[in-house]
C-alpha cells in the first residue's frame, strides 16, 4: 500500500505539472499572436511605420503597448520553461515510481507470496501426510491380518475330515466311549459249570436252536445289507441337501458396479433355486427316513460274535 500511495502521488504530480505546462504554453502562443498583431500594426521590426495621419502620441502609446507585450511573452515564456521543466522532471519521477512499483508487485506475487504460503504453511502437509500414512498403515496391517486369518480359516475348512474328529473325540474322552468290561456268569450257590454243555437230554433242542439261529444270521445280513444300501443313499442325500454349493457369491462383487446391482444379482441367484419353503420340508422328509433306517436291528447280530465264544462246546 505505501507503494501504491507514492505512485499514486507522484502520479498526481506529474499530471498537475503536465496541466500547468498545457496552461503556460496556451497563454504563451496567446501572448505571442498578440505581439505579432501589435507589431503588425505598429510596423516594428523593420518594417515602414504608416506615421501619416498620426499623432506623436498615439505612436508612444503603440510602442509602449508592444513593450509590454514582449515583457509579457517573455514572462510567460520563461513561466512555460520552467513549467515543462517541472514536468519532464514530474514525468520522470512518475516513470521510476511507476517501474518500481510494477517490479515490486511482480516479485510480491512471483516469489514473496509463495513464500508466505510456505510460512504460513506451518507443517501442514507433513502433518496431514503423516496422519494420512498412519491410516493406512493401519489399514493394510489389519487387512493382511484379516487375509492371514481368512487363509487359516480356509486351510481349517479344507483340512475338516468327519473320520478323524470322530476319532480325536473318542481318544479325547476314552471313559466315555470305552467298551465296558464283559459281563461274568454269575455262579449260583456253588454251580462251576461257566459254558454251555451238550447232554443227550438237550442235544436235539441245542442243534434246532443252532440251526434257527444261523438262519435268521443269514436273513438279517440280507436285511441288513438293504438297510445299509438305503441308508447311506439316504445319507448321501440329506448331505447333498445341507451342503449346497450356494457358498460361492464372488460373483455378486465382480460384475457389479452399485449396491443396487449385488441385491439384484443376489435376488436373482436366489429366485433360479427351490424355493426354502420347499427345500426345508423335503429336507425335514429325509431326516425322519434317515432316522427311521438307522441299523439299529444288527444289535442282536453283532453281539452273537462279540465274545469269540462257540455256542457249543
Amino acid at each position: 500500500m505505501k507503494l501504491l500511495n507514492e505512485l499514486y502521488t507522484v502520479m498526481k504530480t506529474y499530471h498537475m505539472y503536465h496541466a500547468e505546462t498545457i496552461s503556460a504554453e496556451t497563454k504563451l502562443r496567446e501572448a505571442e499572436r498578440q505581439e505579432g498583431r501589435v507589431k503588425g500594426v505598429s510596423g516594428t521590426g523593420g518594417g515602414v511605420e504608416p506615421v501619416f495621419g498620426l499623432r506623436i502620441e498615439e505612436r508612444h502609446q503603440r510602442r509602449n503597448a508592444a513593450r509590454k507585450m514582449e515583457k509579457m511573452r517573455e514572462k510567460r515564456k520563461a513561466k512555460y520553461s520552467e513549467n515543462k521543466l517541472k514536468t519532464v522532471k514530474a514525468r520522470n519521477e512518475y516513470l521510476l515510481t511507476l517501474e518500481a512499483t510494477n517490479a515490486s508487485v511482480f516479485k510480491y506475487y512471483i516469489h514473496d507470496l509463495p513464500d508466505i504460503i510456505d510460512c504460513c504453511d506451518l507443517g501442514y502437509h507433513s502433518t496431514l501426510s503423516r496422519a494420512l500414512r498412519t491410516y493406512l498403515s493401519a489399514e493394510l496391517s489389519l487387512e493382511a491380518s484379516r487375509r492371514a486369518g481368512l487363509e487359516v480359516l480356509e486351510g481349517a475348512v479344507e483340512g475338516l475330515d468327519p473320520a478323524r474328529d470322530r476319532q480325536r473325540l473318542l481318544d479325547l474322552y476314552p471313559t466315555a466311549f470305552c467298551p465296558p468290561q464283559n459281563f461274568s456268569f454269575q455262579a449260583h450257590m456253588g454251580d462251576t459249570v461257566a459254558q454251555i454243555t451238550s447232554q443227550p437230554q438237550v442235544q436235539s433242542e441245542l442243534s434246532l436252536r443252532l440251526t434257527q439261529l444261523q438262519t435268521r444270521l443269514a436273513s438279517l445280513k440280507i436285511e441288513n445289507e438293504e438297510v445299509k444300501k438305503t441308508w447311506g443313499a439316504t445319507l448321501t442325500t440329506l448331505q447333498d441337501m445341507t451342503v449346497l454349493d450356494d457358498f460361492d457369491v464372488s460373483q455378486s462383487f465382480t460384475h457389479s458396479p452399485s449396491s443396487e446391482s449385488v441385491k439384484s444379482s443376489v435376488s436373482d441367484g436366489y429366485l433360479n433355486k427351490p424355493s426354502l419353503a420347499k427345500r426345508r420340508a423335503n429336507q425335514q422328509e429325509t431326516e425322519l427316513f434317515y432316522f427311521s433306517v438307522s441299523p439299529a436291528d444288527n444289535l442282536h447280530h453283532n453281539s452273537l460274535f462279540c465274545y469269540g465264544e462257540p455256542l457249543i462246546s
